[in-house]
């Protein structure tokens, strides 16, 4: 179930209009339905979708926001929540399990011991907290990625033991996109009526 919080849709009336207004008419197929309530990288040949703008509205620091790319099959985006500071989205794998993969954006991450590694999406920071196999939970582990004005998360927990198709399922699945496609996009699709960012145009 895809949630969203009261405080960010009490926040932000415009772009909850925008939110209907992008995604909910036009075709209403289900597959185009359901990818317009995603937190979708690319929406009509568009990039993100109203749920990636609600992203950059809860962290408007952020300089990436995260999405997802085509799901593999046998995966789906099971729930989204946003809250002023931080949003959620969360992956479900008929293999690896319910809430498989649950992704997080913030403006600042708390590291634990963790390895650098060199990062496969451009203009972040990645790290690694060794994960591990844990007899009646599975695998879990960690991976954040940092970059100018926000961190994302990937919390890892396979109901299996197995991890390294899971992780690399999700990896390919889950991407990136700048919040300045995304500002481009929203005054662009309104004509230059709203702004993502309406605070620092005036400023």
């Amino acid at each position: 179930m895809k949630r969203l919080g009261r405080a960010a849709v009490k926040r932000w009336p415009l772009l909850a209009v925008l939110f209907l207004l992008l995604g909910g008419c036009a075709d209403v197929s289900t597959g185009v339905f359901r990818q317009g309530r995603s937190p979708a990288c690319e929406y009509r040949g568009q990039p993100g979708t109203p749920v990636v703008i609600l992203e950059a509205q809860a962290v408007p620091s952020a300089t990436l926001l995260p999405c997802v790319k085509p799901l593999p099959a046998g995966w789906r985006v099971s729930d989204v929540f946003i809250h002023n500071g931080r949003a959620r989205f969360t992956l479900d794998s008929d293999r690896a399990g319910p809430r498989a993969v649950t992704v997080v954006l913030e403006r600042y991450c708390q590291l634990p011991r963790v390895t650098r590694v060199a990062s496969d999406e451009s203009g972040t920071r990645r790290y690694e907290q060794v994960g591990e196999v844990r007899p009646g939970v599975g695998f879990t582990g960690t991976r954040f990625y940092l970059f100018p004005g926000g961190c994302v998360t990937y919390s890892f927990k396979f109901s299996r033991g197995e991890r390294a198709e899971p992780i690399g399922d999700a990896t390919l699945a889950i991407g990136f996109v700048t919040r300045d496609a995304v500002r481009k996009h929203v005054q662009k699709d309104t004509g230059g009526r709203a702004e993502l960012d309406p605070a620092a145009q005036g400023a």
